[in-house]
């Protein structure tokens, strides 16, 4: 296996068919790359497609609507405004790499539990999260990582997984996390806690 260590986004899709990271997302990777090119960061959002659209403002009520369509789908095992093509690629890309680390947001959480649903115990080890805002109803089986939660997410707070990592409070709400230096840097600095893991050391 000669792919690098991966690192991902993995959220609801507010804009379903454009598959572009948001300007908040782009920066915090780019924060997270730093001294890193030993390590992929992908540039696509979940299902990671590279011929997806570029990224637009959506308004928020348009967005609500496709998040929370997703999220009572991937509670029913199905991946809503994902085809069975673009399914069986993102797993393949979880698949392929050594080992991924991916930045779970609100129902990304929910989306990556039906994700790797047929993943096996030894698959699941190559993989790790960091959540923030996480919306499911459970920590994905056998996966390690860290979870954060935002002191004005009430969202997570009422929606969140009751297992898995204790939660680690920032001063966010549910759509600011990656925003400005006081929510994002914890998330920044919980991804980079996870490189050695990462790098295989």
């Amino acid at each position: 296996m000669n792919a690098r260590p991966r690192v991902a986004f993995l959220t609801g899709q507010s804009d379903p068919g454009r598959g572009a990271l948001s300007p908040v997302q782009r920066s915090a990777l780019d924060a997270l790359a730093e001294r890193s090119d030993d390590v992929h960061f992908d540039p696509h959002q979940f299902p990671w497609d590279s011929a997806a659209g570029a990224w637009r403002p959506v308004p928020l009520l348009r967005a609500s609507l496709a998040n929370g369509r997703q999220y009572l789908g991937a509670r029913r095992g199905r991946l809503h405004g994902v085809t069975p093509a673009q399914c069986d690629a993102a797993r393949e890309r979880l698949l392929h790499a050594p080992r991924t680390l991916l930045l779970v947001g609100s129902c990304g959480m929910a989306l990556f539990d039906a994700l790797i649903a047929p993943f096996d115990d030894a698959d699941r080890a190559r993989l790790r999260i960091v959540a923030y805002g996480a919306v499911g109803p459970r920590w994905p089986r056998g996966i390690d990582g860290a979870q954060l939660r935002g002191d004005r997410d009430r969202i997570a707070a009422w929606l969140g997984p009751g297992d898995g990592p204790a939660p680690q409070r920032i001063a966010a709400g549910h759509m600011d996390y990656l925003d400005g230096d006081p929510a994002r840097n914890p998330v920044i600095a919980a991804a980079r806690a996870q490189l050695d893991w990462l790098r295989g050391a």
